[in-house]
């Protein structure tokens, strides 16, 4: 049972995980070749890639440890299953030597997350952000992750 005491924590734990969940809607693919001969706005150019790193609330230290894939043109984190948010479609863009992608992922009970990203080499950073619309109000956290490809 939660007394008025503890909620405050809870509630911020809960929200600091429920924050690494997110992927975005596809903007449709674009014609300019991208690395490895894909189109610059291929929605599967990320695809097969697993990043392990870091995540945590703007501002703060690391929360805990995350775990984000591409597949089939989905994006997903292993730590928002438990809060609802399924995988969702992302967009993926070439700029020189980096990619950078958007996803966008909803619950049904929690809200949707947004993620932005860069790719550079073996190393992606993301800025992601969790929105909850309630009736009174609404809650809006800003997150980071940076992950490592791992092979």
């Amino acid at each position: 049972m939660l007394t008025v005491s503890t909620f405050p924590r809870t509630f911020s734990l809960v929200v600091i995980i429920m924050a690494a969940c997110l992927s975005t809607a596809p903007a449709g693919d674009q014609e300019s070749p991208g690395a490895a001969g894909r189109p610059a706005g291929s929605a599967h150019l990320l695809d097969g890639k697993k990043f392990v790193g870091p995540t945590g609330e703007k501002g703060k230290k690391t929360h805990h440890i995350d775990e984000l894939n591409f597949q089939n043109g989905k994006f997903t984190s292993s730590k928002c299953f438990e809060f609802g948010f399924a995988g969702g479609p992302y967009t993926a863009t070439v700029e020189g030597d980096m990619i950078h992608f958007q996803a966008e992922t909803i619950s049904p009970t929690h809200g949707k997350m947004v993620w932005t990203g860069t790719l550079k080499g073996d190393s992606l950073e993301v800025d992601y952000n969790w929105t909850k619309e309630r009736w009174l109000w609404t809650t809006y956290r800003e997150y980071w992750f940076k992950g490592t490809l791992e092979k």
